[in-house]
């Protein structure tokens, strides 16, 4: 009886959204998901014993953004049989995933960033604008927090050079992006040490304290190029 009910459920939302009865694109969907586009984004269909921070998590979005797609009451409670838009704009995005985001024209500037990788691309849209090897965050033993951070963020600061106390470290062409306990970490040039030499992370392999590290000449062409607000993708 409950997955003639699902089933008919289905042909109700199908035929509001224009799409066939046996659509190809439903085959091997995850039971109560709809593989379709719905208010921008995609679509779940809620049954009972669904929790919304579990299906947050497995669409790799958050609750609030959940809850403010589909205006949710204050109590959160969802209707089992309630067909929910998951959203998939950047600032519904969990910060702890990061999922790959297709360039689009409307995105505007977007710096795309692979941890596993060591790889940064820049888009203007959907064109492809710089493609820069870096050195991201290297975890030692005394200090097992020197990690970049996924997450999905935006160029918050731009400093022609910002000074890190901590480290003793100059930082030219500095982008700040997100803040990382008591310190900002952004993106920015090879450092300098206050006795004027510079730093030589090997771009391509980990090795900063939790920046993203291009080579000079690199980060002087990424800096003229994006402005404040910049979207910024850091992935696994």
């Amino acid at each position: 009886m409950v997955g003639l009910i699902r089933f008919v459920l289905s042909l109700l939302v199908a035929s509001v959204l224009g799409l066939g009865a046996a659509s190809p694109s439903m085959a091997g969907v995850p039971s109560g998901t709809l593989s379709v586009p719905l208010g921008g984004g995609e679509s779940y269909i809620f049954e009972k014993g669904d929790k919304l921070d579990e299906i947050a998590k497995r669409f790799g979005v958050t609750v609030k953004a959940i809850v403010k797609a589909n205006g949710l009451p204050s109590s959160r409670r969802v209707i089992p049989g309630m067909v929910l838009t998951i959203p998939t704009t950047p600032d519904a995005i969990s910060p702890a995933i990061a999922p790959k985001i297709d360039p689009k024209p409307a995105d505007g500037k977007v710096i795309y960033i692979s941890l596993s990788k060591q790889h940064m691309w820049a888009y203007d849209g959907d064109r492809l604008v710089f493609d820069f090897l870096v050195s991201t965050g290297l975890a030692t033993e005394e200090n097992p927090n020197r990690v970049t951070k996924p997450g999905v963020f935006r160029v918050k600061n731009k400093l022609p050079e910002a000074y890190a106390g901590l480290w003793g470290l100059r930082m030219p062409y500095w982008m700040g992006i997100y803040d990382a306990g008591d310190i900002e970490n952004g993106i920015h040039a090879m450092p300098i040490l206050n006795s004027g030499r510079s730093v030589r992370w090997r771009v391509g392999s980990p090795g900063s304290y939790g920046c993203v590290v291009l080579n000079t000449q690199d980060a002087i062409q990424l800096y003229r190029w994006s402005t404040l607000g910049t979207l910024v993708v850091i992935r696994r």
